[in-house]
């Protein structure tokens, strides 16, 4: 299914062009991979997570704005036991979008142990896909960061390449963050569809 806000993909996949650059730059100018991969996983979390905030949002309101049109909301009471669901806060408390979450969680945890946690995160929702770890996080069952979540993703990418690549180059370093970013995006839109659909199966009991 596609998201209904054809404006919000858009921007979605400039932010995700905008990261491959930065990416590019960061495996240009770091000394090693290590520094180059912590280095990632700062930039693309915080991000991500400054931006999917807005977004959700922007998703809201447009949610919002196509309810108001439906004939059974047309009616006040309906509309005002909507806005008492109070969606876009709800899915605030699940996800804690803030960026000082992230820097206030690595206060003694490393690289390493982010990477680590989003295995054990991957294993509670079957999954090391990000897109089905943020879904199983709708269920209100993790109680993580959503810049944690993302960190971790890209911890798990970068140390999935060290392994593969035994002896590292900077070429297919490039090509493997491309490729999780590509993935990521992809998750992330899908992510945004999941997010529609909860709208929607909350707003479904007020028929």
């Amino acid at each position: 299914m596609a998201m209904y806000n054809a404006k919000l993909q858009k921007q979605v996949k400039q932010m995700f062009r905008d990261l491959q650059t930065k990416a590019d730059e960061v495996i240009t100018s770091s000394s090693t991979y290590k520094i180059a991969s912590e280095r990632m996983m700062n930039m693309v979390s915080s991000r991500v997570s400054a931006e999917t905030e807005g977004y959700i949002i922007d998703l809201y309101a447009s949610f919002a704005e196509r309810i108001r049109k439906e004939e059974f909301f047309q009616n006040p009471e309906h509309l005002n036991a909507f806005y008492r669901l109070n969606l876009r806060e709800e899915l605030n408390s699940k996800y804690h979008f803030e960026i000082g979450s992230l820097d206030a969680y690595k206060k003694g945890i490393d690289y390493d142990e982010i990477n680590r946690l989003y295995a054990s995160l991957g294993v509670m929702a079957g999954t090391l896909a990000v897109g089905g770890i943020l879904k199983f996080a709708i269920s209100g069952a993790v109680n993580i960061p959503f810049a944690v979540i993302i960190a971790g993703a890209v911890a798990a990418a970068c140390a999935a390449y060290f392994k593969i690549v035994p002896k590292k180059n900077k070429k297919e370093f490039r090509r493997a963050v491309n490729k999780f970013l590509n993935d990521l995006e992809n998750d992330i839109l899908n992510w945004f569809v999941d997010v529609e659909n909860f709208f929607e199966s909350r707003v479904r009991t007020l028929y």
